[in-house]
């Protein structure tokens, strides 16, 4: 079961910026709990994206603090549970 979803993001990216709205949508219709942690002028938030993903870049997912690289879609589909489908970023 997935108890929380972190997104770390750049807040020059769109499709980081597409991400953090949609995930929070979908997240919010699901219950599930939802952060967002931008990196690019938060030096805190920069470094636990590092700590915890080993990544220097976003976006980064964290579904129950293992991490997805990028918004790669089969791997947030096996750890969430359910596929983003139409919700992917590849459509947003």
């Amino acid at each position: 079961m997935v108890e929380s979803v972190t997104l770390f993001y750049n807040e020059t990216c769109t499709e980081c910026l597409r991400a953090r709205d949609n995930l929070a949508r979908i997240m919010s219709e699901r219950h599930i709990g939802f952060t967002a942690k931008e990196v690019s002028a938060n030096v805190d938030n920069r470094d636990l994206l590092i700590l915890t993903s080993g990544q220097v870049g976003a976006p980064v997912v964290l579904v129950n603090k293992r991490e997805v690289v990028g918004l790669d879609r089969p791997r947030l589909q096996r750890l969430l549970g359910f596929d983003v489908g139409q919700d992917h970023p590849a459509h947003w």
